[in-house]
């Protein structure tokens, strides 16, 4: 399994993406940056967008992804989102409402929409031979977390935005997680922040890491908020019993 860092950022700046991870270049892990990092010709190779939860952050770039393929559809494309019916329901009322963007559902014609919407439950969901697991993780809003486990049988955990929460970690019961992609938004000194706001310290990850049944290979740290990254890094290593890294834009990693 490769995955390709297109955003790790938990907020905007100069080298600082939000989140999209893109799954062997057809299966993307939410969506805040699509457009700016790759080309046309690999924008065309995603089909599938799992969506953690509908905060701007996360689904910003499917508009300028559906309307790049839209431009040329020689081969009749679409892409299916996925994610809760809670999600799917925000994101076809307050963005493709045809008042902030068009409903590329029914273009060109309702028939063959240029986008689709596949809720999900948290039973295992086949996707090209990709077998993919939802789960209700701790956010402000209706959010899920996904286990991702490839035709070879590489699993890849992503957490997506969450504070201290349980039912994820339990999917990983008899399961060789290979890496956990996992938010740590805030330094400890900002942890009544991150609790009201759904999002971990290093000290909440620590105590995270004791609910898990099993460890994963290792940990990937994701969505650091802008001025905090260095304070974050800095607490993680207190982090002895795994190892561990915080992504950047445009990383690449292997699973296998």
């Amino acid at each position: 399994m490769k995955i390709q860092v297109l955003g790790a950022s938990g907020s905007v700046g100069r080298g600082r993406n939000t989140a999209a991870f893109l799954i062997d270049e057809f299966l993307l892990l939410d969506a805040g940056t699509v457009s700016r990092m790759l080309t046309r010709r690999a924008q065309a190779k995603i089909s599938h967008i799992l969506l953690s939860h509908a905060h701007l952050d996360h689904i910003k770039s499917i508009p300028f992804l559906i309307d790049n393929i839209n431009l040329k559809n020689k081969h009749k494309k679409f892409i299916t989102l996925y994610s809760g019916r809670e999600v799917l329901s925000d994101i076809k009322k307050h963005i493709f409402n045809n008042r902030i963007w068009p409903d590329f559902s029914a273009i060109p014609s309702p028939e063959e929409g240029l986008l689709r919407y596949h809720p999900l439950s948290t039973r295992i969901t086949s996707i090209e031979g990709y077998r993919i697991q939802a789960v209700k993780v701790n956010h402000t809003v209706p959010a899920y977390g996904y286990l991702v486990e490839d035709p070879a049988g590489n699993c890849l955990m992503y957490s997506g935005d969450s504070g201290p929460t349980e039912k994820i970690w339990q999917t990983m019961r008899r399961k060789i997680v290979k890496a956990l992609i996992v938010e740590v938004s805030f330094p400890n000194a900002l942890r009544k922040l991150a609790l009201l706001t759904g999002h971990l310290t290093p000290a909440l990850l620590k105590q995270e890491i004791k609910k898990m049944p099993v460890l994963p290979g290792k940990l990937l740290i994701a969505h650091t908020k802008k001025g905090y990254r260095k304070a974050i890094e800095r607490e993680l290593q207190t982090l002895k019993n795994i190892p561990w890294e915080i992504l950047y834009d445009d990383m690449e990693i292997a699973i296998s």
